[in-house]
């Protein structure tokens, strides 16, 4: 019976389960499933890297600083977001304007053609292009320029879709400027490989740029631009030569590499989906087309959108198609389950009358077993009772173990500020007694005016501020992980950054005492000589700097750092 049922079971799932892909793709395709997954943590890191070149902002002091520093913005932005690198593109062509700098005028109008490309807006790309011959630009540029029309004719080429006359004439236009940036490029250039290589398809130099290409990629990263594009075009390559498990391996790597880059005009990805959902893969296919939706339409990348959507649409309905076909599964199946159902019951029957044989001794059996239950239930009420008190003293112990450790640590912030306390009011003293001879003696011979001097608040301030080294010193030394585990607590934008020679500044200080259970402002302004209403205002503007709720903020504090004893830093 039990074999019967095992045999059913396969022959049920055999229908609803794929066939195995090559098992390193699908180890490649695994890995690629987290790159997609991590997508918010990857942007994060792209964001941060933004707001670090916002800090920068308020250095730049004359247009051509600014200049330099909207083209780090163009480089962050670049097929990342489409409107912000419009605006940084923008605003360096009116910069290269007023400076009358005729080449970076070319060179941005030649990135603002690739951006509406990008984009979808071809006819304002072939617009922007206008008046601009590449034989009149210097070689970077003209490479530049090379580079943009093979985009742009491509892209025409896509748009246009069925029409396969005027399909072919865009793709011949593109092949004209891949032979004419062929004839400049240099292999010191960043994207000579990439446009070598989409140049050698399907000629005789096609190995040995695959050759090249495959040593560029097997020693790279692949968490750059570049890795992307040279990963897609050595994946061509290898289609053209039918090794489809090649092409499939450096196609992921490139989408890996355009995920890692927070990439939003992703090809490499969508191209997969469409070879997914050719093997039949649709659930993938599915997820990988929806990635690829969301950057399209985050990009605003009309033509990736309106390509991915008519994938999205074939994908629906093989889903529909697969969903009809399981449920015509189903109804065999159910037909099938309801002849095993009568089996069954033939057997439950048989079972029945070999049960009515088998109650007599049974029955003797249960006064047995009945006197048993009730030992059982007595012991199990006995361990039941044993478990409970168990937990009750382990949780006493780490109750116990949590006061010693606060006992451990009150006990070692007491010995060192006792320590510091003793020391300081020693110190004090000696400078007091010294201040008092000073001051007497010059009174002796008369010299008031120098006595005033030195009476000035200028000796206060001096003492004062070796009072708050002292005491940073002190706390430091309890608690050395203080500073980084405070900024923890902050945004990234918000973090505190120490200047040089500088242990803790006002911020820091007044969350010390914090830390150390002083927590009324009043107290804490005593004590640092500061006014009730600098350390309220500086608490208040520190918990909007939170990325913690603000009400949990204090508590969150009182929690930082380890204390460092003595025997640890031995």
């Amino acid at each position: 019976m039990k074999n019967l049922f095992s045999l059913l079971f396969l022959f049920i799932a055999a229908p609803l389960i794929a066939a195995p892909e090559n098992e390193e793709i699908e180890k490649l395709l695994l890995k690629l499933d987290s790159l997609i997954a991590q997508k918010e943590i990857i942007e994060k890191e792209k964001e941060l890297r933004i707001s670090q070149l916002r800090l920068q902002k308020a250095t730049v002091s004359s247009l051509e600083e600014e200049y330099w520093l909207n083209k780090k913005f163009y480089d962050e932005y670049y097929a990342y977001d489409a409107d912000s690198t419009a605006y940084y593109i923008s605003r360096n062509l009116k910069i290269a304007a007023d400076k009358d700098w005729k080449e970076r005028v070319l060179e941005w109008k030649i990135k603002k053609s690739h951006l509406l490309t990008a984009t979808g807006l071809l006819k304002e790309a072939v617009d922007e292009l206008q008046g601009i011959s590449g034989n009149d630009l210097p070689t970077v540029l003209r490479i530049e320029y090379y580079g943009e029309m093979i985009y742009l004719y491509s892209h025409f080429g896509q748009y246009i879709g069925d029409n396969i006359t005027s399909q072919q004439e865009y793709y011949d236009k593109e092949k004209l400027y891949k032979d004419s940036i062929c004839m400049v490029i240099t292999p010191e250039h960043p994207l000579y490989l990439w446009y070598m290589g989409g140049s050698a398809r399907g000629t005789d130099k096609a190995l040995e740029m695959r050759t090249k290409l495959l040593e560029e990629v097997t020693q790279s990263k692949l968490d750059t631009y570049r890795d992307a594009l040279n990963s897609y075009v050595l994946a061509h390559l290898y289609l053209d030569e039918g090794d489809k498990t090649s092409y499939l391996k450096y196609i992921i790597y490139s989408a890996m590499a355009d995920i890692r880059t927070a990439n939003k005009d992703i090809a490499s990805l969508e191209e997969l989906v469409k070879d997914l959902f050719a093997k039949g893969d649709i659930d993938r296919a599915y997820t990988y087309g929806n990635y690829c939706l969301q950057m399209g339409q985050a990009y605003h990348n009309r033509i990736r959108v309106a390509d991915i959507l008519s994938i999205l649409d074939e994908i629906h309905k093989a889903y529909q198609k697969r969903n009809q076909e399981q449920q015509d599964h189903l109804s065999r199946y159910l037909i099938m389950v309801s002849i095993l159902s009568v089996i069954l019951l033939v057997a439950v029957l048989y079972i029945y009358r070999q049960m009515r044989r088998l109650s007599e001794s049974r029955q003797k059996l249960n006064d047995a077993n009945n006197s048993l239950n009730k030992h059982i239930v007595q012991l199990s009420e006995t361990h039941h009772k044993m478990e409970e008190m168990n937990k009750q003293l382990q949780l006493l112990n780490k109750e116990q173990a949590v006061m010693n450790d606060q006992l451990r640590e009150s006990n070692y912030i007491a010995e060192e500020y006792i320590a510091y306390a003793f020391s300081l009011c020693s110190t004090y003293i000696s400078k007091l007694d010294e201040f008092r001879k000073t001051i007497n003696r010059k009174i002796k011979t008369g010299q008031s005016e120098e006595v005033k001097q030195i009476t000035e608040a200028s000796v206060v301030k001096k003492e004062l501020k070796e009072f708050y080294h002292s005491f940073d010193s002190v706390f430091l030394r309890i608690y050395p992980d203080f500073v980084h585990d405070f900024n923890n607590l902050l945004r990234p934008e918000e973090q505190i950054v120490m200047k040089e020679g500088e242990l803790l500044n006002t911020d820091l200080r007044i969350y010390a005492l914090v830390r150390l259970g002083i927590n009324d402002s009043v107290k804490i302004a005593e004590f640092l000589h500061y006014s009730p209403q600098t350390v309220y205002n500086n608490r208040l503007k520190m918990r909007s700097r939170a990325k913690v709720p603000k009400e949990e903020f204090v508590e969150h504090v009182k929690s930082l750092g380890k204390v460092q004893h003595s025997c640890d830093a031995q």
